[in-house]
């Protein structure tokens, strides 16, 4: 009976460091959209990719408390964090692109409405950016054809913002 105590103890102290946590990444993005206006649109997709990756480190420390033993712990995190690390390099992942994601959220400059010229594998794209989704963006061309490109691919290839001032 004791030993229930204890794990029921440890699953409240991980429940509340979630839901802590859950609450200060919400936060940290409100700021960063409050600091750029412009990324408002993606924030809801952002937080939907944070929570998810919340949620499964989630179950994976509750399943660690009441059913797995700790030398089973090791196998199966090294396990999963073997295939999230070959999933995050592969070219055309899935895993990539949702990090693409949420790396164009955080850290690029581009945003819906942009006029950008991406040059990748020798070719030169121009067109506006109209949507950044989990996995492509999506630019219209002048001839007003849609164009999707994987996100991972985005941030290989070198590409300019055009100032919409300028058009």
């Amino acid at each position: 009976m004791e030993s229930f105590k204890i794990q029921i103890l440890e699953t409240v102290i991980v429940f509340f460091t979630f839901v802590t946590i859950k609450l200060l990444i919400k936060y940290f993005v409100r700021m960063t959209v409050l600091n750029s206006y412009f990324k408002n649109v993606e924030r809801k997709d952002i937080l939907k990719i944070i929570n998810l990756f919340l949620f499964v480190i989630f179950c994976i420390i509750i399943i660690a408390i009441w059913s797995v033993k700790q030398n089973q712990i090791l196998v199966f995190v090294s396990s999963i964090l073997t295939v999230l690390g070959v999933a995050l390099f592969a070219e055309m992942s899935i895993l990539s692109n949702l990090t693409a994601c949420v790396i164009l959220f955080f850290q690029h400059p581009i945003k819906i409405g942009d006029i950008i010229k991406i040059t990748s594998e020798g070719r030169e794209i121009e067109g506006e950016l109209t949507e950044i989704s989990y996995f492509f963006i999506f630019i219209k061309t002048t001839d007003n054809s849609t164009l999707t490109i994987p996100n991972s691919l985005l941030l290989k290839s070198s590409f300019l913002i055009k100032d919409n001032n300028d058009l």
